[in-house]
């Protein structure tokens, strides 16, 4: 009876033994595992953090001009920049309502008639004239004659600028000898009693008195340009 005693005492010893062992394993194994849960959670909890790393150089190349500053009131033609002056208005032309007209006597040669048309500025204003006018002949009752103005170059036109009491002229030129199929034995043509002039670039006629007597050539004329 004692070896079988002494075998079931070895036998509860190994048993006890090897669940001894395991559990220990287990345990050694759990404390593992939970030290590696925790490593792993740790690293989970890590941050991530964005780029640090440094930003590009954002000062302008030394060849770049700086940026110019926008002006808030930029010059405009109301608003003209300090020390500018605005530009001078030209001069408006002469009008007909500015202006009156007179007519030297005749000079006479060769029966040729020479006078001076003269216009003077009669208003309180400066003004130009420029190139060639206008000019119809008309009898006592006011009704047209015969006439016919021809331009002449010598002189051509300029530019004058007549201020107030200033005057231009234009040289007019006709003949006092009869043409074909006017009459030689009484006046050529009827006596003007005055001339409509129409000053250049202008509608409207002023009226001037003619006392330089008929005008042959059934009423041609040579008129040059206004000049001073």
């Amino acid at each position: 009876m004692t070896p079988k005693l002494r075998n079931i005492g070895l036998r509860t010893l190994q048993t006890t033994g090897a669940v001894l062992g395991a559990a220990l394993i287990t345990s050694c194994a759990g404390q593992a595992g939970g030290a590696l849960d925790a490593s792993t959670e740790n690293a989970a909890q890590v941050p991530v953090q964005a780029d640090t790393l440094p930003a590009q150089d954002q000062q302008p190349a030394e060849d770049q001009a700086p940026a110019e500053p926008v002006e808030s009131n930029p010059p405009t033609e109301s608003n003209p920049p300090a020390g500018s002056t605005p530009p001078e208005q030209a001069t408006d032309r002469c009008h007909t309502s500015m202006l009156s007209g007179t007519l030297t006597e005749p000079d006479a040669g060769a029966g040729q008639r020479y006078a001076e048309l003269t216009l003077r500025n009669t208003s309180a204003e400066t003004c130009t004239l420029y190139g060639y006018g206008g000019l119809q002949l008309v009898g006592e009752d006011g009704a047209p004659l015969p006439t016919e103005l021809e331009r002449t170059a010598n002189p051509g036109p300029e530019l004058i600028t007549l201020a107030p009491e200033q005057t231009a002229k234009s040289t007019l030129r006709w003949t006092a000898v009869p043409h074909d199929g006017e009459p030689t034995d009484e006046p050529c043509q009827q006596t003007p009693a005055a001339a409509q002039v129409i000053p250049p670039d202008e509608t409207d006629p002023l009226d001037v008195a003619w006392t330089s007597g008929p005008v042959c050539g059934f009423g041609a004329i040579d008129g040059s340009a206004y000049h001073s």
